[in-house]
């Protein structure tokens, strides 16, 4: 097998940063977020069964195409409490974009680069996705015998988005780390786990494993963004036994917080969330008194959001 690990991602929410919701009622998305599940190879194969699992657990028929958008809210809970279940050996992944940083910037050379400006948002959110998700395999790697292990990726198919350009910016991200000149790596992509051959798309009504994802970061989006009709309803709450954990240190106990969970970002975003939010992300390990604390705010980097998207080093 060419590979060890999969990573299936989807996405919730739109990449546009104008005409935002709430403030506008049929504006844009207030977040972006990048959900990956992420399995190791022998598993792939019993993807299916946990698909048709899920879907017969309230009627649903086997084969089926499972999208949360068209459960009713008490299947999406059961659709969340079974992907979270110690039966499905995975791990989740999620980045919130919290996409009121991003108002009104512009930067002519990451929209020529990127061929399309809405990409620049998305393929960064991408970025902090493999970032956490590259790490994991590395760490996890060994305790399951795994020498050099290779992670699949499989995205699932976006109108409007430059799949090609993506695969020639994760390319770029993995030339940085090996040669050390990552820009503002407080974290950078664990390159030596990925290949450019097992970078690919799919249609997610066509592959379970992106439907599963899909599962993952719809949940949170939904708990997240304020005009869902849904926002109430917090079924993200349910998959706090899939999504991963930073390895515990010395002095460090372990936390999904900026791990299997992050919302980006934070120090910038903590003061800006309602207090449901700000309860809702505390559930996954973060810290919202430090965050919004002076302390917090002097260590904030001079870069916001929008001006880390594109450097010389991007």
């Amino acid at each position: 097998m060419a590979h060890h690990y999969t990573l299936f991602i989807d996405e919730a929410g739109d990449d546009k940063v104008d005409r935002l919701k709430p403030d506008f009622h049929d504006g844009n998305s207030e977040w972006l977020c990048l959900g990956g599940y992420l399995v190791r190879a022998e598993v792939e194969p019993d993807l299916d069964r946990r698909r048709d699992e899920i879907l017969l657990s309230f009627g649903g028929q086997r084969g089926g195409v499972l999208h949360y958008r068209n459960l009713k809210p008490k299947n999406r809970l059961l659709a969340a409490q079974k992907l979270a279940s110690r039966d499905y050996p995975a791990r989740g992944f999620v980045v919130c974009s919290y996409k009121k940083t991003m108002i009104g910037h512009y930067n002519e050379r990451a929209a020529s680069a990127s061929g399309n400006p809405r990409d620049v948002l998305f393929n960064f959110v991408g970025r902090l996705l493999l970032e956490r998700a590259t790490h994991y395999v590395v760490n996890s790697a060994p305790r399951h015998g795994i020498r050099d292990p290779v992670l699949r990726i499989v995205m699932a198919s976006r109108k409007g988005h430059h799949f090609g350009r993506f695969k020639a910016y994760v390319a770029q991200l993995m030339n940085q780390a090996v040669a050390g000149t990552t820009y503002l790596n407080t974290r950078e992509i664990k390159a030596g786990v990925l290949r450019w051959n097992e970078i690919e798309r799919a249609t997610a009504s066509q592959v379970a494993g992106l439907q599963l994802a899909d599962v993952l970061v719809s949940a949170f989006f939904q708990s997240i963004e304020r005009a869902s009709p849904h926002y109430g309803d917090k079924v993200a709450r349910c998959l706090l036994p899939l999504m991963a954990e930073r390895a515990s240190r010395p002095g460090v106990s372990t936390s999904r917080a900026n791990e299997g969970v992050t919302f980006y970002p934070a120090t910038r975003v903590a003061k800006l969330l309602t207090d449901e939010q700000s309860v809702f992300f505390a559930n996954f390990g973060y810290d919202m008194d430090a965050l919004k604390g002076r302390k917090a705010m002097k260590h904030v980097q001079a870069l916001s959001q929008a001006d880390r998207m594109w450097s010389q080093g991007h």
